[in-house]
């Protein structure tokens, strides 16, 4: 089982096909690290500071040559659009900023604009729910992200599933 999502990993990342396959296959932080040997290939998005994202450390956006910095600002406006509606209506209420633990929109933000800016290259975001999700950028391969998933969630779903954003 475990194998088998290796081997579909090394599909999604042609670099890994060589790599030695770690000695505790069960283990995530294994997983993540045999995935991030070469390149990171798998982000984290820090929900506390959603400015700690991944995004300027992804290889694969930097392959795409991407406008890192574009992304950014798209999800800074976002962020401090829904802060500023936040800060407004909920002042009076309680002087705590309680947006900053809204991880739900968080979330939403980030990983809906890294997918609008993957969507021309043909790839699918792949998240891992977790307190701080993590993230990576496959092929957009319907049968290779199936078995990605699969296997993941049959190796590590019971505490962290994976999800494809669409």
């Amino acid at each position: 089982m475990h194998k088998t999502l290796y081997q579909a990993l090394q599909v999604a990342f042609p670099e890994l096909k060589d790599a030695p396959l770690p000695e505790e296959q069960d283990n995530f932080e294994s997983l993540r690290l045999w995935l991030n040997q070469h390149y990171s290939n798998l982000q984290q998005l820090q929900m506390i500071d959603y400015r700690q994202n991944g995004i300027a450390e992804c290889h694969r956006l930097q392959q795409l040559h991407i406008d890192l910095d574009e992304l950014s600002n798209q999800i800074d406006a976002e962020m401090r659009a829904f802060f500023e509606m936040y800060e407004e209506s909920d002042q009076e209420i309680d002087p705590e900023p309680a947006h900053a633990y809204d991880f739900e929109f968080t979330y939403s933000v980030v990983f809906n604009n890294i997918k609008m800016f993957i969507e021309p290259y043909d790839l699918a975001l792949l998240v891992i729910e977790q307190e701080n999700p993590y993230w990576m950028l496959v092929p957009n391969n319907e049968e290779l992200i199936d078995r990605i998933i699969t296997t993941f969630n049959e190796a590590f779903g019971n505490e962290e599933p994976m999800v494809l954003i669409e």
